[in-house]
C-alpha cells in the first residue's frame, strides 16, 4: 500500500490519551467530524439547559483553529449563569465538557463564555495582578484571594512578564491563593 493511499493521521495528545490500545489516531477528516458533532451536541445540551433553568439565551459555538470548541452565551437573564466569581459558569462548562467528551468519546477542549464574561474577568485579573506585582516590588509580600485555577493561571502568567516579581500559589482548594513577591536578585 503507497503512503498517499493512507488517510493522514492526527497527532494531537489529547485524542491520543483516550485512544484504545492499538487504535490508530483518528484522521484529520475523522477530527473534524468529531469536532462537528461536539458542536451540535454542545448547542443541543446548552438549549435544553437553558429551557430547564427558564434562563433566555442565545446559544453559539464554534471551532477556534487551535481546535477548542468555543461556546458562547448570550441573552437578557445569562447573567444569573455566571454567578458569584464565574463558579457557576465553571461548573456549568465542567458540565458541558464531561457530557460532550462522552459522547464524543475521546478528549476535547472547550470553553464555555456568557456575554463576554471570561474576557472581562482576564483584564480585571491582569490588573490587579500588575497592581500587585507594583506593591511587591516595594517590597511587600501580596496575597491575593482564594481563586480558581484558570484565574490562578491567568496571574501567574500576568506576573511572569512583569520583571523583578515572582509568583507561586498556597493553599489547598477551594482556598488556593497566588501569593506575589519581590523576586531575588542573583
Amino acid at each position: 500500500m503507497s503512503d498517499e493511499s493512507m488517510p493522514e493521521q492526527v497527532e494531537d495528545a489529547d485524542v491520543d490519551e483516550t485512544r484504545q490500545e492499538g487504535e490508530d489516531a483518528p484522521t484529520e477528516a475523522q477530527l473534524e467530524q468529531i469536532m462537528a458533532d461536539a458542536r451540535e451536541d454542545a448547542l443541543d445540551f446548552l438549549d435544553g439547559l437553558l429551557d430547564a433553568m427558564e434562563v433566555d439565551g442565545e446559544v453559539d459555538a464554534r471551532i477556534e483553529e487551535n481546535g477548542q470548541l468555543l461556546v458562547e452565551i448570550t441573552g437578557a437573564d445569562s447573567g444569573l449563569l455566571i454567578g458569584r466569581k464565574g463558579q457557576t459558569l465553571d461548573a456549568i462548562q465542567e458540565l458541558l465538557r464531561t457530557v460532550i467528551q462522552r459522547q464524543a468519546r475521546t478528549r476535547l477542549r472547550i470553553q464555555l463564555d456568557v456575554e463576554g464574561y471570561r474576557d472581562r474577568r482576564r483584564t480585571a485579573l491582569e490588573e490587579k495582578a500588575g497592581e500587585a506585582a507594583e506593591a511587591a516590588l516595594q517590597g511587600d509580600e501580596i496575597e491575593l484571594e482564594p481563586m480558581s485555577a484558570y484565574d490562578r493561571k491567568i496571574v501567574h502568567d500576568t506576573i511572569a512578564g512583569i520583571e523583578g516579581v515572582r509568583s507561586f500559589s498556597e493553599g489547598a482548594e477551594p482556598r488556593r491563593r497566588v501569593v506575589i513577591q519581590k523576586a531575588e536578585s542573583s
